[in-house]
């Protein structure tokens, strides 16, 4: 009883100290006035200064062109990202509300964006020549055009500070930092104009490399704030409760922390201490932290008992790890061992060592190099605005992903580093960080799952992909098939642009996963890394080819509508159609075998056609892929007569399409009919 009264007690006055901070967050750690006051001032005079400066000197407009440029893209960024530009409440600063903080923290996430990209443009002016066509375009040099940007952006970045996002006092330094940088560049600019700047552009880049290392370790650090704060409970509580049990956690007799648990087939796990001796990698294991990782323990060690013996050693029973004691096949899948064991024989059977050999073959990684260069090829013409360049930079792009595919199942080499790196190759189809939550874990945990697999949730502004969700008009329009193409157009839109920058403000995939990697510098600098090289590569690069202004558009929408079909009439058709949706009533293995479940809400395709096998990159054969997730595609083929006929003895519908538009007349049809409102339909 008396430990009891004494967390309490603590509790207690860990929420009172937790309330305190939280109300001095709001307010600025002082007063809102001190916080406000400057800001409003210095944003103010700055905007009389600029001008005083554009009027004095014409060629200046350009610092006013990219501060207006930097609101347009902030409220772009906040409307894909679902956010709101907050305001503070003057009669509601003594507590903070959980809607408040997200809305807050989206803000300084679309700040801090905001300044990469204008980060991103200026380095692609200064790697610009005098003579090309984008420069001889604005009748200026590289380095004026360059700083006219970061000018603006700063300007923006006081004006967008002291409206939506009031720093604390603590920040107050960065402010005044941003304040004297802006003061020197905008003279910079009122001396020197826009021919005498040629001996700043050392400078220039060592300040642009300085900035966007603080971005990135700002926007660390506000996704780990916006992940801490992703609760139903209010921060204080949240807040309080966490630090409760991280005390508790001291005792030997209360477990830790569920973000540092790994779970098992029910049970909990702590394996900090085996993370860096993974022998699949540090990556491998750590997508699994703080989940139910069941489904990828059991996919990915399929021809071994030693991951049992060693996850045995780490069970936690009262808070502390136990020694072996679980029961041998307490929580094995009869199904699943059977295909294992048949499956393991068959890869025997064909020369190959299931654990040894199941990564990619010499052919396959020269398969890989091949992609690779054809794909460095194209790209050099897709940025010098070349249509038919951008047309074949996405088909090679797409290529390509079957090595991000297999690197993101850790398939491509027994070399965990190797791996990591060939996850890079999905970049131009989605982003590589979020692609292991979203596809590795969630989408091959739980396929086909309305309630934890974020597939089904990408793209509901257009297409309709289960009767889960609500009717509306625009889905009458999905049974015509043109409708439905270009709806897959913008596939990659969203997994490469609009669905990251969701999960960047908001730490999850709509609700369902947690974005884990939030927390940790590197991964984040990772995601927001390919978000600004992704858009400056695809959308800006063109422009300053030198090509007229629409042409250099067309190539960019080329490259992105290209790939979004490819991607989509490749990976959507492989598990949406009616018999893979509606699983209830297939089998009764179902309701208990994660195997059969993902047997059943997939498909293959054309399974015989070597060309098909390519085209798709391997995802004609989809069954034996999400069975076996960390076997190479180009081992599958050997497999597929095996599961075939171990399904068929267990009764597990196994669906093969001998056409891939066959399989695509079964997605349209399960398209057309959700097309119609159900609810208004009157049964004849």
């Amino acid at each position: 009883m008396c430990n009891v009264k004494i967390a309490t007690a603590d509790n207690s006055a860990a929420l009172r100290n937790v309330q305190k901070l939280s109300s001095q967050s709001v307010s600025g750690g002082t007063s809102s006035k001190t916080a406000g006051l400057p800001l409003s001032f210095l944003s103010l005079l700055w905007l009389a200064l600029c001008t005083i400066l554009v009027k004095r000197q014409n060629e200046l407009i350009a610092v006013f062109f990219s501060f207006v440029s930097s609101f347009g893209v902030a409220l772009v960024l906040l409307s894909l990202g679902r956010g709101t530009i907050w305001r503070p409440n003057s009669e509601n600063k003594s507590r903070i509300s959980l809607s408040t903080q997200r809305q807050r923290t989206a803000n300084a996430v679309t700040k801090n964006l905001v300044g990469l990209l204008n980060c991103v443009a200026s380095l692609l002016f200064l790697c610009c020549t005098k003579d090309s066509g984008v420069i001889n375009s604005i009748s200026t040099t590289p380095e004026f055009a360059a700083l006219s940007i970061l000018t603006g952006y700063l300007a923006f970045d006081l004006w967008y500070s002291a409206s939506c996002y009031p720093p604390p006092s603590a920040r107050l330094l960065s402010v005044w930092e941003d304040t004297v940088t802006l003061t020197v560049f905008l003279v910079v600019l009122a001396r020197e104009g826009g021919n005498g700047l040629g001996s700043f552009r050392g400078k220039l880049e060592l300040w642009v490399g300085y900035k966007v290392v603080r971005l990135v370790l700002d926007l660390s650090r506000g996704n780990s704030h916006n992940v801490f704060y992703h609760s139903s409970s209010p921060p204080t509580q949240h807040f309080a409760e966490t630090g409760s049990r991280e005390m508790q956690s001291k005792s030997k007799h209360v477990p830790i922390g569920r973000d540092y648990l790994w779970t098992v087939h029910g049970k909990d796990y702590d394996l900090r201490d085996f993370v860096d001796r993974h022998p699949g990698g540090k990556e491998a294991i750590e997508l699994g932290r703080g989940r139910d990782c069941s489904a990828m323990f059991e996919s990915y060690h399929p021809f071994t008992e030693q991951h049992r013996i060693v996850l045995q050693k780490y069970e936690l029973v009262n808070g502390k790890s136990n020694g072996p004691r679980t029961e041998k096949g307490s929580d094995l899948d009869p199904f699943y061992e059977t295909l294992k064991e048949r499956v393991a024989n068959a890869l025997r059977e064909n020369g190959l060592d299931p654990n040894l050999d199941r990564a990619s073959t010499l052919s396959r990684a020269a398969y890989y190099v091949l992609i690779l260069s054809c794909l460095i090829v194209s790209a050099s013409y897709h940025v010098r605005g070349s249509i038919r360049g951008a047309f074949l930079f996405a088909v090679f792009g797409w290529l390509i992903g079957a090595l991000g595919h297999d690197g993101g199942h850790f398939a491509v080499s027994c070399r965990p580093f190797v791996n990591d790196l060939s996850l890079w190759g999905i970049s131009l189809l989605c982003n590589p960080v979020m692609w292991q939550h979203q596809h590795t874990y969630a989408h091959h945990s739980h396929t086909n799952d309305y309630d934890h697999d974020p597939d089904l949730h990408h793209f509901t502004v257009f297409l309709r992909v289960h009767r889960r969700f609500k009717h509306d008009k625009i889905y009458g329009l999905q049974r015509n098939t043109v409708f439905v193409f270009f709806a897959y157009a913008f596939v990659v839109f969203g997994t490469c642009i609009k669905i990251p920058l969701g999960m960047i403000k908001t730490g999850t995939l709509y609700g369902i996963v947690e974005w884990t990697d939030g927390k940790r510098p590197l991964r984040a600098f990772m995601m927001l890394a390919h978000y600004a090289l992704y858009i400056g590569t695809i959308l800006i690069a063109p422009f300053f080819s030198g090509r007229p202004w629409y042409v250099a558009l067309l190539a960019g929408v080329t490259h992105m509508a290209t790939s979004g079909i490819l991607f989509a009439i490749f990976s959507q058709i492989n598990h949406l159609n009616e018999h893979s949706i509606e699983t209830d009533g297939s089998c009764d293995l179902v309701k208990t075998s994660w195997a059969a479940n993902q047997v059943v809400t997939s498909n293959n395709f054309a399974t015989r056609s070597f060309a098909w096998h390519v085209l798709s990159n391997g995802l004609n054969l989809q069954i034996e892929h999400h069975l076996f997730p960390g076997l190479n595609h180009c081992h599958l083929h050997l497999i597929a007569p095996t599961v075939r006929q171990t399904c068929e003895e267990f009764g597990v519908p196994y669906k093969s399409y001998e056409t891939w538009s066959e399989l695509m007349g079964a997605t349209l049809g399960w398209l057309d009919a959700l097309s119609v409102d159900e609810e208004k339909t009157v049964p004849s």
